[in-house]
């Protein structure tokens, strides 16, 4: 709340003194007589004029509320924005789900290592496909295809212990084997540099079962693992 107040003076003023009084000089009846006479004329007293300022009461400060208060205008009220609409869904993937599964795992852990994208081929899928069919009737004899067009990586295990998730992950562990100082082949990180490769545009794997296990065959294009590319196309965490 708001106060006003103001400086005042004193509330009460003093009267002055009155003058003191005058004596008139004593004067016969007109025409004349004895001063000395007790009955003649006696002296009169008459009081001076007095003045004596009258009583003011303190003035008060004016009320600023006195022609009484109002708010100030309130800001005209704007009408809320409408929501945002959702961003949208992201296109369904065409892709059968173990495919789409593929993709994901490499694409997450390659772009670890600024390796690009893959892209699902149809293609390399099928000839996938031929191999694992062929692994699985040769009475799960396991080993490469040997073709010298794309690139490979192969994974096997006890029936429903792996997907594709797993399966990638299992190939990108062998990161803890790799020099990335000196780079070039390993038997044991050929999985994980072909993973990673930063050449690799395109990716399609195949699956069969046989005697209780998994067989899991994926074929890249253009193929890793390449001797004398490894520092260009396998760049350490973070890509530093």
């Amino acid at each position: 709340m708001f106060i006003a107040a103001a400086a005042c003076g004193p509330m009460y003023q003093s009267p002055q003194q009155p003058p003191p009084l005058q004596q008139q000089q004593m004067s016969g009846p007109p025409g004349g007589g004895d001063p000395g006479d007790p009955y003649g004329a006696q002296p009169t007293y008459v009081q001076g004029p007095t003045t004596q300022t009258a009583y003011a009461p303190p003035t008060t400060p004016a009320d600023p509320y006195a022609g009484g208060y109002s708010d100030p205008p309130l800001a005209e009220a704007r009408p809320a924005p409408p929501p945002k609409a959702p961003p949208p869904p992201p296109p369904k993937s065409n892709l059968p789900a173990d495919a789409q599964a593929f993709v994901d795992a490499h694409n997450k852990l390659r772009a670890k290592h600024c390796a690009g994208a893959l892209t699902w081929s149809a293609k390399l899928a099928q000839f996938a496909q031929q191999w694992a069919n062929t692994l699985r009737d040769r009475s799960c004899s396991f080993g490469h295809s040997n073709n010298q067009q794309y690139g490979e990586n192969l994974a096997a295990g006890t029936i429903g212990a792996m997907d594709p998730t797993t399966v990638v992950q299992y190939w990108y562990d062998e990161i803890k084997d790799y020099s990335f100082k000196n780079g070039g082949f390993s038997m044991q990180t050929g999985h994980f540099t072909q993973v990673v490769w930063r050449g690799t545009q395109q990716v399609g794997c195949g699956h069969s079962q046989c005697k209780g296990m998994d067989i899991w065959v994926c074929e890249y294009d253009p193929a890793g693992n390449w001797e004398g590319q490894y520092k260009q196309n396998v760049l350490p965490p973070g890509c530093k």
